[in-house]
């Protein structure tokens, strides 16, 4: 699930093909990003991703829920949470 995360963008100039994946993976994934993101993560406790509709196939077809922090650092995580979904936005699209 972390290499998800991990994984480098495609900076290419074509339109833009997503990955499918499943919601649940990709919470997975993003919750393991925030947590090695920094020590003061690890006691993240995850984040909620709903599919939305979308006006135009250059956006995602989903968005951020809601956020669980636990005891970590919220503006740390936070930072990292906002590079993550910008990257994986850029990568996947749900299909449940």
């Amino acid at each position: 699930m972390t290499a998800l995360a991990l994984n480098a963008i495609s900076y290419s100039a074509g339109p833009i093909a997503r990955e499918p994946i499943r919601r649940a993976a990709l919470e997975a994934a993003i919750t393991a990003a925030v947590k090695l993101s920094s020590p003061s993560c690890e006691p993240f406790v995850g984040i909620l991703v709903e599919r939305i509709g979308r006006s135009s196939s250059d956006e995602t077809n989903w968005a951020v829920k809601g956020v669980k922090f636990g005891k970590s650092e919220r503006e740390q995580c936070n930072s990292a949470l906002s590079v993550i979904i910008e990257r994986l936005k850029q990568e996947f699209e749900i299909v449940d």
